[in-house]
């Protein structure tokens, strides 16, 4: 999917940047402005997969509490349902390194919030408190070992 998403930040870069130079001609220096400003907007548009990771850990860390400090959050691979994602999308997402706390999420624009599924015997339960933060919190990219 992050290969899909840089080919469609370089397909509509190089049509915008076609696009300027049509309009702008020979002020290259324009161009160059306009091209940074043009990555920026894709930048904001389409984040990148750790800073996807990063949000579905906050969100964690926000509405989750167990009987210890959540230290690590393991965000898996992003995942697209049904015919060119028409079933939606999820993630999975593992606490602390422990298999039993690891919980599927349903992802509203690359949000959780469209509902989610724990792993029966998960220590944490939900409890919203949108004051915390990911500080002190270690996130990171989970590979499952069945793929």
């Amino acid at each position: 999917m992050n290969l899909l998403n840089k080919k469609k930040n370089v397909i509509v870069l190089v049509i915008v940047s076609l696009i300027m130079i049509v309009l702008l001609g020979e002020d290259q220096l324009t161009i160059v402005k306009e091209t940074e400003l043009v990555r920026e907007v894709l930048a904001q548009k389409f984040p990148s997969e750790a800073e996807k990771r990063q949000r579905i850990a906050l969100w964690v860390v926000q509405h989750f509490e167990g009987p210890e400090p959540i230290k690590t959050i393991e965000v898996g691979k992003f995942e697209s349902y049904g015919f060119l994602g028409t079933g939606g999308r999820g993630v999975s997402v593992r606490i602390n390194k422990k298999e039993y706390n690891t919980m599927s999420l349903q992802l509203v624009k690359d949000s959780p919030n469209g509902g989610f599924g724990i792993h029966k015997a998960n220590e944490f339960h939900f409890e919203k408190q949108n004051d915390k933060n990911l500080k002190g919190v270690e996130v990171k990219l989970w590979r499952s070992d069945n793929g």
